[in-house]
């Protein structure tokens, strides 16, 4: 489906605002290589899988929507199009986050591999060329895919068969690289550690927040008059229950990961939980809780708040924070910091790769409207 004949013109204010955080988040990360540069390289690594997870999201989403028939989402179906649309500069920003693999994963170091059994056993998988070339492969792989997909949606001749065709085969070629990729850019970090929930609860992460990004476009679409206000409440409200359930399986997840790791209580898996429950880390994971399940369930329960701009926004916002601080709790502490440390070297990065995808995806929302208005 078409973006509706409405231009959609990025305030110019808003995106001179957006071009100064983005500019000055690199600035800060430039800086931070200098004076502290695990810490901002871990701030662009939290920075580079929020940019990619949203960009995921979007290719998923459409690729659900396809599979499942659903009809619903017609009205707002170009949104995930343009979240995918910035695959292209993540995995550039993946080509920058392999500039910074001395300083994140321990065993980039032959020092440490050396002796180290558990290291030495999963060298062949674990070194800097074959992280490197799987990162290439990745984005190949995942932009391929995805502008296949959203090109046969976008057609209106693509019969029935093609598009599932196009949905089934992104959705493989999603599930084996993310699972890969969230082993080698997150589970790695710690090497001696191993999850096999691990990656499908980065899913759930990457899901809820990439709903969280299509809720706000959503509510300024509706807002600027391109989706009817019929249509965007009903929108809204199916929206609201994807949210309810998504926040659930996210917390599901993580409870059957932690819970299987506290079952087992084998040291090999107990220390990344012990690392992240204990210090002040131990305020951070109800907390976490909080803004990835409980304000998001709760609060979206009553249909009144489904069909709420207002109030479906603001939790939008509560699961964008709460996906930062989820990814936060997973590099962090991995990067062997006792405490949590928050400053200018973790912020700076995050933000302003956000403001960059924010960037483009205002840019490509106006490219569609000036082309359906030709």
């Amino acid at each position: 489906m078409n973006l509706p004949s409405v231009t959609i013109k990025p305030a110019d204010k808003t995106r001179r605002l957006l071009r100064g955080i983005a500019i000055t988040g690199a600035i800060i990360f430039v800086i931070g290589l200098i004076l502290e540069p695990t810490r901002a390289w871990g701030g662009y690594l939290i920075g580079f899988h929020y940019f990619t997870g949203l960009a995921l999201s979007g290719a998923l989403f459409l690729a659900v929507l396809i599979l499942c028939g659903a009809r619903w989402a017609d009205e707002a179906s170009f949104i995930p199009r343009v979240l995918s649309s910035r695959l292209p500069i993540a995995a550039l920003l993946g080509l920058g986050l392999c500039l910074g693999i001395s300083s994140l994963y321990e065993w980039s170091h032959a020092a440490v591999v050396e002796g180290d059994h558990i290291l030495e056993h999963k060298a062949p998988y674990l070194n800097a060329v074959g992280f490197t070339v799987r990162m290439v492969l990745y984005f190949v792989f995942w932009i391929w895919a995805a502008r296949a997909l959203t090109r046969r949606f976008a057609n209106p001749d693509s019969k029935r068969g093609q598009l599932l065709r196009s949905a089934s085969i992104f959705m493989a070629v999603f599930a084996v690289g993310f699972s890969l990729a969230s082993v080698d850019w997150l589970e790695s970090l710690d090497p001696h550690w191993f999850s096999t929930i691990f990656a499908l609860y980065t899913l759930a992460g990457i899901a809820l927040s990439g709903l969280a990004a299509t809720i706000i476009i959503v509510v300024f679409l509706a807002r600027a008059g391109v989706i009817a206000p019929k249509a965007s409440a009903d929108i809204l409200d199916d929206l609201g229950k994807i949210t309810i359930a998504l926040s659930l399986f996210w917390a599901y997840i993580w409870y059957c990961q932690y819970m299987l790791v506290w079952y087992t209580n084998m040291p090999e898996e107990t220390g990344w939980f012990v690392a992240r429950m204990r210090g002040s880390w131990e305020i951070l994971t109800p907390v976490n809780l909080l803004l990835n399940w409980a304000i998001p369930f709760l609060v979206m329960m009553p249909k009144a708040a489904r069909r709420s701009s207002s109030v479906l926004f603001r939790v939008a916002i509560v699961i964008l924070i709460g996906h930062a601080l989820d990814l936060y709790i997973i590099v962090e502490p991995s990067l062997h910091m006792s405490d949590p440390v928050i400053g200018f070297w973790e912020i700076g990065p995050l933000v302003g790769l956000l403001a960059l995808f924010a960037i483009g995806v205002m840019e490509e929302l106006s490219k569609l409207s000036r082309r359906t208005a030709h």
